[in-house]
């Protein structure tokens, strides 16, 4: 399979091209739902509007850093600071320095209301900056449509508890896959969440249709590789029905009966199930629930699904890969 072009990521923390921006992930790979305060942010053009000469002064004085956070933010909907910090100050001689430079950074660019950050942390109120969560804010929003044109305007949202989690979720996984990538010397060649991943398609009774993975993942065993594996994610935390992941699965099997990515690409990507839940013992059974009914049904292609726990999705993946 052919890598795709993507935009850059910023800073790297691993060796990867990764063409994907994006968020980091929590020690454990697993994601604290916030618990404090009203899920809400600042509609993005309440208070004083930024004139069209501001809007040019703050554009002209942000650094291709300021702009590469600014890009992952909108690529990924919310980050937290550690998210940030994993993604584009990897690069300092230590981690308090880092942290120290983001944080700055990132106060920063508040400031100037190219991000803003929601009421609520994860991780509750002690968690303090680190557990802020930011969102593109109203200039920053302007900046990019300047950038883009045709983009269409930020819709002030207010977003619920269950998006966000899922939301830093998938952030949390594709940091992990980074720095995985980094420990086994192996490359991720494009790492896309959300819409950047979807796969628009027509099907076989000629119905327009939309693929929605999580994430969609290449890997290459050493930077410059062509041989790459893909893979499309789907990260799940306990929330939806059973029969709602199996109807999930059918729209990959539909997607794979058109062919459509096997003539882009060569082949078709292998389909993981990372999934968490609020009880270990919950995640599990619905882990072994999901498993046994993909195994038992020939409508689904063996050997293309694996089912693992979220927080060890990412070493799952890398297994077999560079010098890890």
């Amino acid at each position: 399979m052919n890598a795709k072009d993507a935009p850059p990521l910023g800073p790297p923390i691993a060796s990867a091209r990764a063409a994907a921006s994006a968020p980091v992930s929590a020690g454990t790979g697993r994601t604290v739902a916030p618990n404090i305060g009203p899920l809400t942010h600042p509609a993005p053009h309440t208070g004083k509007r930024t004139s069209h000469r501001r809007l040019r002064d703050i554009a002209a004085q942000l650094s291709s850093r300021d702009l590469a956070v600014l890009t992952s933010v909108e690529r990924y909907r919310f980050l937290t600071t550690a998210h940030l910090q994993a993604f584009h100050f990897g690069g300092h001689q230590s981690a308090d320095t880092a942290a120290r430079t983001c944080r700055l950074v990132l106060s920063r660019l508040r400031d100037l209301r190219v991000l803003g950050v929601l009421n609520r942390r994860i991780g509750g109120i002690h968690s303090g900056s680190e557990g802020m969560v930011y969102y593109v804010d109203a200039v920053g929003d302007r900046i990019l449509r300047e950038r883009h044109p045709g983009r269409p305007r930020k819709r002030s949202e207010e977003p619920s508890a269950r998006f966000v989690d899922h939301t830093l979720a998938i952030a949390n996984l594709a940091v992990d896959l980074l720095r995985e990538a980094h420990d086994h010397g192996a490359e991720i060649v494009r790492l896309a969440p959300e819409h950047e991943a979807w796969r628009r398609y027509t099907d076989l009774l000629g119905a327009p249709q939309t693929l929605k993975p999580d994430l969609y993942v290449e890997l290459a065993e050493h930077y410059g590789d062509s041989d790459v594996d893909a893979f499309f994610v789907e990260v799940d935390l306990g929330q939806e029905s059973l029969p709602t992941l199996l109807g999930k699965c059918d729209a990959y099997e539909a997607y794979r009966a058109t062919g459509a990515e096997q003539r882009t690409y060569g082949s078709f990507p292998g389909i993981v199930w990372a999934m968490d839940a609020s009880r270990e013992q919950t995640a599990e059974r619905r882990r072994e629930n999901l498993t046994r009914d993909i195994d038992g049904s020939p409508k689904y292609s063996p050997g293309t699904y694996t089912v693992a726990p979220l927080h060890e999705t990412a070493a799952r993946l890398m297994e077999g890969y560079g010098d890890g």
